[in-house]
């Protein structure tokens, strides 16, 4: 690859570790995905079999140099999937960006979200930029998975409190008990997904002990698996989840505005 050009788009969300809808990541069909390389402008877009080419401005585009290879920075990288990625997606994508693995106390954070504003206003008046202006107020610093931004804009769309992310329930002695995926301190309410892995033999038994001490503590846990926390399952299902939510939060206080 020419020194001109780097790589981009979902290419560069891939290689910085963003989580990414399926068909970003392998073509089912293929067995792998196109790769998205760009080039400043006003050199040409690369022109490849299995490549998307595009040219970007340099007055918007930061690249930098991940492990060897060129690619934009993440907040370039995040302003250009909005021409690619449902509002959803992009902002799970932010989510991801401005958070990492700091609430378990690894991976530090890529960017911020004033980086991601400033990113926002150099595209301001690009394809995508429309969706950026939708996204960017919905990201926010804590989730450590795509299903825990959706469960929380589900939540927000039914009119419910938006809730704390990753919450620290410390027993009486100040001992970390639980991090909690979603949280209603107020009202002792807490939202889990839970995935595949919760099923294997030692999870489930760490995790009907976790549960206990926070029943001890007086929380009340609503448990969420795949089929209540993605994209495009079923409207009925995501209601049945809000609406379970609703429930336990008015059951403890709660009042709608």
């Amino acid at each position: 690859m020419p020194s001109s050009q780097f790589f981009s788009h979902a290419t560069a969300a891939v290689l910085w570790g963003a989580p990414l809808p399926y068909r970003y990541s392998v073509a089912p069909a293929e067995g792998r995905a196109d790769i998205h390389v760009s080039a400043l402008r006003p050199d040409s877009r690369p022109r490849l079999d299995g490549v998307i080419g595009h040219t970007l401005s340099p007055k918007r585009t930061r690249v930098v140099e991940l492990n060897g290879l060129r690619v934009t920075d993440p907040a370039s990288t995040w302003a250009t999937l909005s021409t690619l990625l449902r509002l959803d997606d992009l902002v799970a994508a932010g989510d991801f960006f401005v958070t990492g693995e700091e609430p378990l106390g690894r991976a530090p954070a890529l960017t911020t979200l004033d980086e991601l504003r400033a990113a926002q206003a150099r595209y301001g008046r690009t394809p995508g930029a429309t969706r950026l202006r939708e996204a960017l107020p919905l990201v926010r610093f804590g989730p450590l998975s795509p299903q825990e931004t959706v469960v929380r804009l589900r939540l927000l769309d039914a009119g419910l409190p938006e809730p704390q992310l990753n919450w620290d329930v410390r027993n009486e002695w100040g001992e970390l008990v639980a991090m909690i995926d979603l949280a209603y301190p107020d009202q002792l309410v807490g939202i889990e997904y839970e995935g595949d892995g919760h099923r294997q033999r030692e999870r489930f038994r760490a995790d009907i002990h976790r549960r206990e001490r926070l029943e001890d503590l007086g929380w009340t846990i609503v448990r969420l698996t795949a089929d209540d926390a993605s994209i495009d399952r079923d409207p009925r299902r995501v209601r049945e989840m809000t609406n379970r939510v609703a429930r336990r939060l008015r059951e403890r206080g709660w009042t709608p505005a």
